[in-house]
């Protein structure tokens, strides 16, 4: 359980000091409108669901390896599970997304993005980018566990007592 809680301290000390810096951000009236409207149309609840989904689908093999040989692994990977559920959910990411937008877009360059995302192009991007976001953090995951195999292949290979076992005669 310990295990368990140690892998959660990360992500949820994010959020915690992350919090304060989004909240201190005050967009005047019609720009925040603009962002609210803007948010909307993007479907930005629908984004922080499949973000949650994707977060707890990176967890859950951590969380796996944590509670391994347990008795009730399934029922403690499963309540964890609820409970991060739960408390991403408290957590207003609209706010903090407008927080955002406000920070790093002036108000007509979110009336622009306004203007785009109601163009077909836009409309699409609205229709892809989840999916496209999705599979491209599978593909990086992919890659950089790929790239951490071959980086611990070739540490290994340079400093073979690492390995546990006697250097190779004629290498240094």
């Amino acid at each position: 359980m310990k295990k368990i809680l140690r892998l959660m301290e990360v992500p949820i000390c994010i959020l915690i000091i992350c919090q304060p810096i989004f909240a201190q951000v005050r967009p005047a009236d019609e720009k925040a409108a603009n962002i609210q409207q803007l948010m909307k149309m993007m479907g930005t609840e629908k984004l922080v669901q499949g973000m949650i989904d994707q977060m707890m689908n990176a967890f859950r093999p951590m969380f796996t390896q944590a509670v391994k040989g347990s008795g009730n692994a399934d029922a403690v990977l499963n309540r964890v599970q609820e409970i991060m559920t739960e408390e991403f959910k408290a957590v207003d990411f609209t706010a903090l997304t407008a927080g955002l937008y406000d920070k790093y877009f002036t108000s007509d360059e979110i009336k622009g993005l306004l203007a785009f995302y109601q163009s077909p192009v836009g409309q699409k991007a609205i229709q892809v980018l989840p999916a496209l976001s999705q599979e491209s953090m599978k593909r990086g995951m992919e890659q950089g566990q790929l790239v951490g195999q071959k980086t611990m292949k070739r540490v290994l290979d340079e400093f073979p007592e690492l390995k546990g076992t006697p250097k190779p005669p004629g290498k240094m």
